[in-house]
């Protein structure tokens, strides 16, 4: 998905002003949340329209919305907007603010990161995965391949089956990691244009070997097609 800019890319780092902007447009959107300016099952305004209210570009208002996914504020559906799930409990908003207040990691360390959770997740998923998660990462895949197919941006979609993957492991430390990397792995991604569309049907393959080894709890299987998904990654973090 990435190699053809991985190879043109020193370890990124977002600047401290980008950094600022994205941390106080997610936060003035989850206080507008938190203070019931809207409710539970409620739809956000549009991009647009938060974009002009708190005074942010488009990109801010994009990133503090996939954060804010990532933490389960929000979903994201389809044609129809961002809709509120809800503010979880006390604990969560304490580690949301504790991992902002984090040093912004560099990009190769986000992506080190993942893989090493990632490919641990998914050979515990290999063996503890149950139907209930199984008929999840099926969605989920299904929603990753409807708006590839429908010429969609899938950053989203692409990142929610892996934590999907991820949560099939049944191993609350390990999601609860990925979660914490995700959006800032996505906040790279955005910030410096790294998605390549022109392989989309190669990532729905691999996707699908992926969640297929995973239905047969085959579990070198589910870490060989995972590797094979991420070999670019494991290149470049070599580098």
């Amino acid at each position: 998905m990435i190699h053809n800019r991985l190879k043109n890319i020193t370890d990124v780092k977002l600047s401290s002003g980008d950094l600022d902007r994205d941390d106080n447009t997610f936060n003035e959107i989850k206080k507008l949340i938190s203070d019931h300016r809207y409710e539970k099952g409620d739809k956000l305004p549009s991009q647009r329209k938060l974009s002009e209210k708190l005074g942010v570009g488009r990109n801010q208002i994009m990133t503090a919305l996939q954060k804010l996914e990532f933490y389960g504020i929000v979903k994201t559906l389809p044609k129809s907007g961002t809709v509120v799930t809800g503010i979880q409990n006390p604990s969560v908003n304490m580690m949301m603010s504790d991992i902002l207040e984090l040093e912004s990691p560099d990009f190769k360390s986000l992506v080190e990161s993942r893989l090493i959770l990632e490919e641990n997740a998914v050979r515990l998923a290999a063996i503890r995965r149950t139907d209930k998660d199984l008929e999840e990462l099926q969605e989920l895949h299904g929603e990753f391949v409807e708006r590839i197919l429908s010429n969609e941006p899938a950053l989203s979609e692409d990142f929610a089956f892996h934590k999907g993957l991820v949560k099939a492991s049944n191993n609350n430390v390990i999601y609860s990691l990925m979660s914490i990397i995700v959006p800032d792995l996505i906040a790279h991604l955005n910030a410096e244009h790294i998605c390549d569309r022109s392989e989309v049907s190669m990532l729905i393959s691999e996707h699908t070997t992926i969640l297929e080894m995973i239905e047969n709890q085959d579990e070198e299987g589910a870490v060989k097609a995972l590797k094979h998904h991420f070999r670019f990654l494991y290149q470049y973090i070599k580098k």
